[in-house]
């Protein structure tokens, strides 16, 4: 009798985990599909609707290899700084990076947050290059734009300071690709090549005012806007991205 009920008994939980493990593998027509969670190279932090804009001059070819890997670098920093992870940057992001890359982050406060959400467009020039070798050297000036909300229905606009951005670089191995626009945000793969940075300054800015400082300074492109509201109740809006990524891509 006791060997019949306990073989009973094992037989109704053997039926009883093979229900559940068949109801946890379908959903009924009534459970929401499941939804695949984003990769956070595929999007942008919570916080920071920011576009990019590279306007090219005879410092780089932004639409070259240098333009590609200085580009995605530049966009992957601020991105990664303002999710205040490196996990943020680009496919291949961490690899090109400095070892360091992640105190680097720690150290410039972000800007803007999830409870302070920021929605504009920075902008991005060459200023000179230094080349030595494999080894070179890119110092950029950057602008910008942005409405920060600051209460519900209320858009703070503000203009960032031109500053200087100091990126160096050296070549080796796989190069970057070039001829790389589209209308796409980020890239979907891996952009960096075998190229690394081995020193990124993202803000440049001195005890004393440097040359860079007044050139980038006295050098704002017309596109960039020199006045925002102070006050509104919808934020303006970003420009869409130049040169931008390709909308897909094999990479």
């Amino acid at each position: 009798m006791r060997t019949h009920r306990r073989h009973r008994v094992l037989a109704l939980l053997a039926a009883a985990v093979t229900a559940l493990t068949l109801g946890g593998c379908g959903n009924t027509p009534d459970d929401p599909a499941p939804r695949a969670i984003p990769m956070p190279s595929e999007d942008i932090p919570s916080g920071f609707d920011v576009t990019f804009r590279w306007l090219p001059n005879g410092v780089f070819d932004v639409s070259g290899q240098e333009g590609t890997f200085v580009r995605a670098f530049v966009e992957s920093f601020e991105l990664a700084n303002a999710g205040r992870s490196v996990q943020w940057g680009y496919r291949g992001f961490e690899e090109a990076a400095p070892s360091n890359i992640a105190q680097m982050i720690e150290v410039y406060p972000a800007e803007t947050s999830a409870t302070h959400p920021g929605v504009g467009s920075a902008f991005f020039t060459g200023l000179r290059r230094v080349d030595d070798a494999d080894w070179t050297r890119i110092v950029l000036c950057r602008y910008g734009y942005r409405s920060v909300q600051v209460a519900d229905d209320e858009w703070s606009g503000r203009l960032d300071a031109p500053r200087p951005v100091e990126i160096d670089f050296r070549r080796g191995g796989v190069v970057p690709p070039s001829n790389i626009r589209g209308t796409a945000r980020t890239p979907h793969g891996d952009v960096f090549g075998d190229w690394h940075v081995t020193r990124y300054d993202f803000a440049a800015i001195y005890p004393h005012t440097t040359a860079d400082e007044r050139a980038c300074a006295a050098g704002t492109p017309a596109e960039v806007p020199t006045h925002l509201p102070a006050r509104a109740t919808s934020p303006q809006p970003p420009m869409t991205p130049i040169p931008g990524w390709w909308a897909s891509s094999p990479l």
